[in-house]
């Protein structure tokens, strides 16, 4: 690890708590162990202008080069732990890509996931509310997309040491700059 990251890792570790007057805390993160990651199948689209007019699903791959596709029988698990293993492998693959277009052209695209299983589990229509497009066929988002980027030198410089602080709301302000 080199000094500026460890540094940054530092000032996260030390500053969050009080600039956020205890609202959020840093935790250094466990390892986090990955042995084998491969998903079902790939479906590798060659000619797309062929997938125009089929029925949905297949229009969809149009646009991308292949489809990972993940298949859950009945009987096989589909709650939120396979759910995310699945969206761990999609993420995978999708690393694998980025670095094999070091080698040629770059690859910037976003590795497309098919959950193909028997019925869309009631816990995932209840959290991501899924959106129906053509019969049997759902667009679920944001899954696995949820992103906040911080672009910090476009922060506007502030010293939030002397910023005053009430944690909870009717509890006096206390300053967190030692006084």
């Amino acid at each position: 690890m080199g000094q500026p990251d460890l540094f940054a890792k530092r000032t996260f570790a030390e500053e969050t708590e009080r600039l956020t007057g205890g609202a959020i805390t840093w935790q250094d993160p466990p390892e986090i162990r990955l042995e084998k990651v491969q998903c079902d199948g790939l479906l590798l689209i060659h000619r797309p202008a062929l997938l125009v007019e089929l029925t949905a699903p297949w229009p969809e791959a149009r646009g991308h080069e292949e489809v990972m596709v993940e298949l859950k029988l009945a009987g096989d698990h589909v709650d939120r732990k396979a759910i995310e293993r699945a969206l761990l492998r999609r993420q995978a693959r999708q690393l694998q890509r980025v670095e094999q277009a070091e080698e040629a052209p770059p690859w910037v695209g976003h590795e497309p996931l098919w959950l193909v299983a028997p019925h869309v589990p009631e816990w995932l229509q209840r959290v991501y509310a899924p959106r129906r497009f053509a019969p049997g066929c759902y667009r679920v988002e944001p899954l696995g997309h949820w992103v906040l980027w911080v672009a910090a030198n476009e922060l506007p410089l502030r010293d939030e040491r002397s910023l005053s602080w009430s944690p909870v709301p009717g509890e006096p302000s206390t300053s967190s700059a030692g006084g």
